[in-house]
């Protein structure tokens, strides 16, 4: 993108530049050159075309080594013209190719040109729950892409990933063509969170509209508008107000469960809580509760703490939460299907060790 950018802005002059050369090359050796029998000893025209080629290149990158030169009037009177040309163009061709690069990094950065990310997570708006939430993303090497209406925000933000899992946009996230440079259409998850109710709100419904298949996380300040966004299709309304509220009444009267609550919802550090599909082929695949966790067990895995049974329901997406019911601390005897969901319990380590033999990737 940042390649294509620069040439368009320096093409033109790329294109004078090989004109001028190509002019000054043939006028060299029309004027310069000399039939072999008629040489002297001091002969310095060119001894064919590619020795015209030579003098042009050499005399426009202003090295000038001095193993051809004019010395008819005519071709002095043009390798003049070709002398002042060089210096001249030669300075405003650096400048704008400083520039070009220059403005092709800003747009690089501010994510102008838009994003090739597929099946990513598309985070709108940054706010202080946002920077933990892309951490928690990229923890997962979950791609992200995030937009932000403030430009002082993108140095920040891409100080916190790789280019690799994580793209910046620029722009007023209420614009289709913003949310188009962000792939919104081609993304799994939209997340939206800004410190406006009524913008979360506006975004939310253009974010349906754009891709309807994609979950949909919104943040809000505005407990009452929980059920507005749920109508409106979203998959999970976020309260940070009363999520905050919860863990400081645990933290009050029963402080290890707020902590151990802090831990598990972490992937930087600690125990994290992970969950995973069964696929057909998988070692689970018909698999009791008791048996599954016994072989986690033996292999030194994390605990299952929780199994998502895949019911679909009448008129549900494909992809929607509703189609799981979500059964805590299962009982022994239950089997495991295809489909449903795994949460385990466990450190980086265990959860590597099963996910390699469940061969599925974290996540729904």
């Amino acid at each position: 993108m940042v390649m294509t950018f620069f040439f368009k802005r320096v093409w033109k002059l790329f294109a004078i530049f090989m004109v001028v050369f190509i002019i000054s090359s043939i006028l060299f050796f029309y004027t310069e050159y000399e039939e072999p029998k008629d040489r002297d000893d001091g002969y310095s025209g060119p001894d064919d075309f590619a020795d015209s080629f030579w003098y042009g290149i050499v005399t426009l990158s202003t090295v000038g080594y001095g193993d051809r030169f004019p010395v008819t009037t005519e071709g002095k009177v043009a390798a003049f013209f070709l002398i002042v040309f060089t210096f001249t163009f030669l300075g405003a061709l650096i400048g704008q190719i400083s520039d070009a690069f220059n403005e092709a990094r800003r747009r690089e950065e501010l994510g102008m040109d838009g994003t090739t990310f597929k099946n990513h997570a598309v985070l709108v708006g940054w706010i202080s729950m946002s920077n933990v939430t892309l951490v928690e993303l990229l923890a997962a090497e979950q791609k992200t892409v995030v937009v932000s209406d403030n430009a002082d925000d993108i140095p920040k933000i891409r100080d916190l990933g790789r280019k690799k899992y994580l793209y910046t946009v620029f722009g007023d996230y209420k614009s289709e063509k913003v949310l188009d440079r962000a792939n919104i259409k081609g993304a799994k998850t939209i997340i939206i969170a800004t410190n406006d109710d009524t913008e979360s709100l506006i975004v939310s419904l253009m974010a349906k509209q754009l891709n309807p298949n994609a979950r949909m996380i919104v943040s809000i300040n505005q407990d009452e508008l929980k059920n507005t966004l749920y109508s409106a299709g979203v998959t999970y309304v976020s309260s940070p107000s009363e999520m905050t509220g919860r863990m400081v009444a645990s933290a009050a009267f029963e402080p290890e469960v707020a902590l151990f609550v802090e831990d598990v919802t972490s992937a930087t550090a600690g125990y994290d809580l992970q969950q995973y599909t069964i696929s057909h082929d998988s070692f689970a695949n018909g698999m009791s509760v008791k048996k599954f966790r016994e072989k986690s067990y033996s292999m030194k895995g994390p605990l299952l703490v929780a199994l998502g049974k895949y019911e679909p329901k009448k008129g549900a997406r494909k992809e929607s939460p509703r189609n799981w019911d979500l059964i805590s601390n299962p009982e022994a005897a239950l089997k495991i299907a295809e489909k449903d969901i795994v949460v385990v319990l466990g450190d980086d380590d265990e959860n590597e060790r099963l996910a390699k033999i469940l061969k599925s990737k974290q996540g729904r």
